[in-house]
């Protein structure tokens, strides 16, 4: 059964939508492994910036217990089995 024109156009947006949210993820995940990068490369001359994004990094890391990083694992770990062609 083909959707209605209107919930095709609808379903397309939100679709598109959901890319170009990805993107912006994806955009800012790149930011941070870079500062985190010049940061290993240039030490605290890498800037004020940079030193924030590795500060924040690090209250981030030692915000996590061990029982929630195993459970962000399984979550992915399960992600990656449900998209896994088969």
């Amino acid at each position: 059964m083909t959707p209605p024109p209107a919930e095709e156009k609808v379903l397309n947006w939100l679709s598109k939508l959901i890319a170009l949210g990805l993107q912006v993820v994806e955009a800012g995940f790149v930011l941070v492994l870079l500062s985190v990068l010049l940061y290993i490369l240039l030490g605290a001359d890498a800037g004020l910036y940079v030193g924030s994004v590795v500060v924040n990094v690090k209250i981030l890391i030692d915000a996590f217990t061990p029982q929630a990083l195993i459970g962000v694992a399984i979550v992915v770990t399960l992600g990656w089995i449900a998209k896994r062609p088969r």
